[in-house]
């Protein structure tokens, strides 16, 4: 083993190979951990990568085992990638709902016509859209995607890189919240 690190080291391309495939259960278990299934080819890219510089910044005199200093390294590196997609993701999705935002109350309110009382219809929509906006921001976009959008959970899901049950689980405690707040927490 410390031969083939050797060679890897100075540059063996088929030393490296070896390392690689000895070592592909680390990088096959690094790049699917759950949280980065929708990413999964760039994780495993990345573990490579990161795999091979560990192969070069290895130091034997430290007195670490290679395969722990390795691990560590490549979990390191696809953790970055996922916080690196992660900024990526938070900033898309935080365009999008103050787009959203804007265009959803319009949108919502022309969904609550009705020929009752303008005035009374006008303060129910408010208050309506003053408690909608009073959720907490997961739970928004899950209501406004549900709701506005006439998204499937499915899809919802998909779209905000959550589970399906994690959607469900958001709209229900959104519409809680909407009707404690509405009608207190007697109905």
């Amino acid at each position: 083993m410390e031969n083939l690190l050797v060679r890897a080291k100075l540059g063996d391309n088929f030393a490296v190979q070896l390392l690689l495939s000895k070592y592909k259960n680390l990088l096959r278990s690094a790049s699917r951990q759950h949280h980065l299934l929708s990413i999964q080819e760039e994780a495993y890219e990345e573990a490579i990568i990161s795999f091979y510089q560990a192969i070069k910044d290895f130091d034997e005199s430290l007195g670490v085992p290679f395969t722990g200093f390795a691990k560590m390294r490549v979990y390191q590196g696809v953790h970055t990638l996922f916080r690196r997609y992660l900024r990526i993701w938070q900033n898309e999705v935080s365009l999008s709902s103050k787009i959203d935002r804007e265009n959803d109350d319009e949108e919502f309110l022309d969904l609550l016509s009705s020929d009752d009382d303008i005035e009374e219809n006008i303060s129910c929509k408010l208050d309506l859209m003053k408690v909608i906006h009073q959720l907490p921001p997961q739970q928004y976009k899950v209501f406004v995607l549900v709701v506005f959008k006439g998204l499937k959970h499915q899809q919802v899901a998909k779209l905000l890189h959550i589970s399906a049950q994690a959607v469900s689980k958001n709209y229900r405690k959104s519409l809680a919240f909407i009707n404690k707040s509405l009608y207190g927490s007697g109905k």
